[in-house]
């Protein structure tokens, strides 16, 4: 704090960022939390950034002697399982600080958000994408081995650092000094706390070009504005988050409210997976299901949103014992967030015949993704009252982008201007294409390779009526694995769903129908009497008659490679070659449609789609990339998650072929 100008630096500031190579029990995190909340002209939004191989949950008894006490328990509350890269905290919501002369309903809402890196420094620095004002770099203090590791990440810094950041070394050696250097840092002897520390400065000689797909600078204060199209899972968790960034949103919708397409299903699974490699998909699920967990577990178990979140089996039939215990020695971190559990434990645990073991998901569950909508939306209202604008029965016909005043538009069919913003984000999944169709060849943009693939939920009468009782068990959790099965409110079963391409068929089907009850009849969900099941002993129920059941149909959109597309959306390839741009290879230097004034960013066209089945499982951590691009805010993600998630991921690769 001291040796960075703390806490004078972050006064009068929007957003502050601070890293630091080291968390140990929270101990300064925690520190700096409460100098925050006690100084009245605090920052708006700080956000702390601690990386460490090994953090620990803050010792509750010690909480007493410090003034950070009454923050050290919600900082345990909030704790994370402790699996490798990145997790998100939402530690404090202060209420806004007074100003001199500001009215009480012009204050802006603030908040502190811990970004917990679990992980060595020399492999996750190098990943963070981030524009830090303050470094505090424990990792550097001289041990055997590690001064020339710390050196080597030390010497690209400079990457890292906001105009005019600080950092403070801890008894640094000569040779992390000159890497400091070599990060064009200047530095400055001082004694803090009666210890030898190193102070410096970031003097930069040169700063290089912006690069199209990285990291661009928050707009100007009157360019914040973002105009969302699409209100589903996608469309309210990037208003959620820009609105937390600070930003106003204009969130625009064909429907007449919220969650009117495939996110209006009555429940939907969030989980994680697990794969022996633990290659990209695993890890980019695995990311997205705890920022997931960590968005709504509070409000599940308050009750304020309709679903469960105490874990979800999925279960694997070409798994055994000793293949999850040769896994789980592989990757110990993986008991931190799910538990293997043979035939006869998964049977007891989930209620249900199951017909093989599987893996009990511990931050997992449903939830109705109708609900969660509209409980992002009233959140993110709350946090930002007038500067947050729904309009529902709006069909977008045309997008278009007024270069004389910087503001993209979106047009009704007659050509009307419904809104405008200096930034354009399409979350109205595949529909998003139609609306890039409208562009001319001076904006046009890269084709997104996304597809709508048909779902049909089926949903079984309570278990109170006499003619469903006999055919229905209701797991005690949720329960997937060709297919999946959940108890809703009311004693009723859901289970599902079909996948079907190039099916345009909009009304639910028998077929269908049957087709989700075969699969829940293999989970053990539902005990029918027209598959063959008759046990010769009489006592099979009776068929159901399936017009009695209650279905849905929507439509997902899906990439060719299952993972969705977030951020700024790359040129068209004819516009690449008639700009003759050669970096065509590698997405982060594809050329976006981002634009800038004066050196200031001013606005981008990005999207937000191709959630596919999981989309509860992404909508968080999906929409806090998606700010992260809008706004500048750091990534919630590695880099290399950021990469596998870029919509000009596809126009890179057809280069590299």
């Amino acid at each position: 704090m001291a040796g960075n100008g703390l806490p004078e630096r972050w006064q009068g500031r929007e957003h502050f960022v601070i890293l630091t190579t080291g968390f140990g029990h929270g101990e300064d995190v925690l520190a700096v939390w409460a100098a925050w909340r006690a100084d009245p002209r605090r920052c708006d939004r700080l956000t702390v950034i601690a990386i460490d191989p090994q953090p620990h949950a803050p010792r509750g008894e010690d909480g007493g002697r410090h003034p950070w006490a009454p923050w050290a328990s919600r900082l345990a509350d909030l704790w994370p399982p402790m699996t490798p890269g990145w997790h998100h905290l939402w530690l404090d919501d202060a209420p806004a600080a007074a100003s001199d002369g500001e009215p009480p309903e012009q204050r802006r809402p603030q908040h502190l958000r811990l970004m917990l890196g679990v992980g060595e420094v020399d492999d996750l620095l190098p990943s963070l994408v981030a524009s830090v004002d303050a470094f505090c770099l424990h990792a550097c203090r001289d041990a055997s081995g590690a001064t020339a590791q710390a050196a080597r990440w030390v010497a690209r810094l400079n990457r890292l650092a906001a105009t005019g950041a600080t950092a403070v070394v801890a008894s640094p050696s000569q040779e992390v000094l000159s890497a400091l250097q070599s990060a064009q840092f200047e530095l400055q002897a001082a004694v803090i706390a009666a210890h030898t520390h190193t102070r410096a400065k970031f003097a930069p000689r040169f700063v290089p070009p912006l690069s199209p797909g990285g990291l661009w600078p928050a707009a100007a204060p009157e360019h914040r504005h973002a105009l969302v199209i699409g209100a589903g899972l996608a469309g309210c968790s990037a208003t959620w988050s820009l609105a937390r960034q600070g930003w106003r949103v204009t969130l625009l919708d064909a429907a007449e409210g919220p969650a009117q397409g495939a996110s209006g299903n009555p429940g939907g699974l969030f989980h994680s997976i697990v794969h022996g490699e633990d290659g990209i998909h695993a890890r980019a699920h695995r990311a997205a299901a705890l920022a997931t967990w960590a968005r709504v577990h509070e409000a599940l178990a308050r009750g304020d949103l309709p679903g469960q979140c105490q874990g979800l089996l999925r279960l694997d039939a070409r798994m055994d014992e000793a293949g999850a215990q040769a896994l789980l020695a592989r990757q110990p971190w993986l008991a931190e967030q799910a538990h293997w559990l043979n035939q006869a434990e998964a049977q007891a645990l989930s209620g249900l015949p199951v017909p093989s073991g599987g893996w009990h998901f511990l931050q997992a569950g449903w939830l109705q993704p109708g609900a969660y909508a509209e409980w992002l939306l009233a959140e993110a209202a709350n946090r930002a009252g007038a500067a947050l604008q729904t309009r529902w029965s709006c069909q977008v016909a045309r997008i278009q982008r007024d270069e004389a005043r910087g503001l993209w538009q979106a047009l009704d069919a007659q050509g009307q201007t419904l809104a405008e913003a200096p930034s354009l984000v399409l979350a109205n999944a595949w529909q998003a294409q139609a609306l890039l169709d409208t562009l001319p060849p001076a904006q046009a943009t890269a084709p997104l390779p996304m597809s709508a693939v048909r779902g049909q939920i089926t949903v079984l009468p309570p278990v109170t009526d006499a003619s469903a009782a006999p055919h229905i068990a209701l797991p005690r959790l949720p329960v997937a694995g060709g297919g999946y099965a959940l108890s809703l409110p009311g004693g009723r079963l859901l289970c599902g769903a079909t996948t079907q391409h190039h099916d345009p068929h909009p009304d639910v089907r028998e077929t269908d129908h049957r087709h989700n009850l075969r699969q829940a009849e293999r989970l053990g969900a539902w005990r029918g009497g027209e598959h063959g099941d008759d046990s010769g002993d009489g006592n099979s129920p009776s068929p159901i008659d399936t017009q009695s059941l209650a279905g849905r149909v929507g439509w997902r959109a899906t990439t060719p490679d299952r993972l969705p597309l977030v951020g700024a959306l790359p040129w068209h390839a004819d516009r690449l070659t008639a700009s003759q741009h050669t970096r065509r290879e590698q997405a982060r230097m594809l050329p976006r449609e981002r634009h800038s004034l004066d050196g200031q960013t001013q606005g981008s066209l990005c999207v937000i789609s191709g959630l596919g089945s999981r989309g509860i499982t992404w909508a968080a951590l999906a929409g806090e990339l998606l700010a992260h691009w809008v706004t500048g805010s750091a990534c919630p993600v590695e880099a290399e998650l950021r990469d596998a998630l870029d919509p000009a991921r596809f126009l890179a690769r057809q280069h590299r072929q």
